[in-house]
């Protein structure tokens, strides 16, 4: 089977989310599969269309800026065109982690794109760092064997806003207003509106938060996945799992590969997970 061809466009990146070692684990994750061949982009600027012939998908992480309070900085015209243009023609995107973050005067084919998406004041990550991701969607080949699990060391990203278009949710963090109830909340570094001071009245407090779902834009197909903070979420096996299989149907539409065994001699096999199989 011919590997997917994948970019990885990173580069601006807030501070918390910027792991020197990020990319290389979610092309670890990829490329241990079999099923992947992936490049790193730290710079789009300049983008033309022969720059993403013969990809299949990109996978974003990339917020715009280098601190939760700057402006989002765009790519140039032209670079931003052959981005969304590859999209619109039939190629993939994987929106991952803090790349959800956008801002509310941003043109809206961003946030058609994105399908769900996060802005600030009225967005926020809550202040807890391990939480249930739920399986809303076990019948989709993407959440097949999935359990409901939970994230180490991450976030939620609440106040979710939603774009017009096709989407499916696939899993989701329930926003339990209880987690709002600390004396040191908000930080500083994070500005949140608060409307008339009443937790209660922030949006989507104490519902069920999107945090993986598929979009469709165009003749294109788009997975977002708002958590994966870093490698203590990496690491379970769940969340590997849901990463590479969101990537190949955002690429292809389709979904091949199984969730890694940990059964028998595959008890052995080491982070993460797939390179050892036998199948690939």
């Amino acid at each position: 089977m011919e590997k997917i061809k994948v970019m990885l466009i990173s580069g601006k990146v807030t501070s918390e989310h910027y792991y020197p070692k990020a990319n290389e684990a979610i092309r670890t994750m990829l490329e241990s599969t079999g099923r992947f061949d992936v490049k790193v982009v730290e710079e789009f600027n300049g983008a033309t269309p022969r720059t993403l012939e013969g990809y299949d998908l990109i996978f974003l992480n990339y917020d715009g800026k280098s601190a939760p309070t700057d402006s989002y900085e765009r790519w140039e015209p032209g670079a931003e065109k052959v981005f969304f243009d590859f999209v619109k023609n039939g190629g993939g995107l994987y929106i991952h982690h803090s790349s959800v973050w956008l801002e509310d005067d941003m043109p809206e084919e961003y946030k058609k794109l994105w399908g769900y998406y996060v802005t600030m004041p009225e967005g926020r990550k809550a202040p807890e760092d391990d939480l249930i991701v739920r399986n809303l969607a076990p019948e989709d080949p993407i959440m097949k064997d999935i359990n409901d699990f939970m994230i180490v060391v991450d976030d939620l990203f609440a106040g979710v806003k939603e774009a017009p278009g096709q989407k499916e949710v696939l899993g989701g963090i329930y926003d339990d207003i209880k987690l709002y109830q600390k004396d040191w909340w908000p930080p500083k570094h994070h500005p949140v509106h608060i409307p008339g001071g009443k937790l209660e009245n922030m949006p989507g407090v104490n519902t069920m938060q999107p945090v993986i779902w598929k979009n469709y834009y165009g003749k294109g197909r788009v997975f977002g996945c708002s958590i994966g903070h870093g490698i203590d979420t990496y690491r379970r096996l769940n969340y590997v799992t849901i990463l590479v299989r969101g990537a190949e149907w955002a690429a292809t539409g389709e979904v091949t590969l199984d969730k890694p065994k940990r059964t028998g001699n595959d008890r052995f096999n080491e982070w993460p997970y797939y390179h050892n199989n036998e199948t690939h």
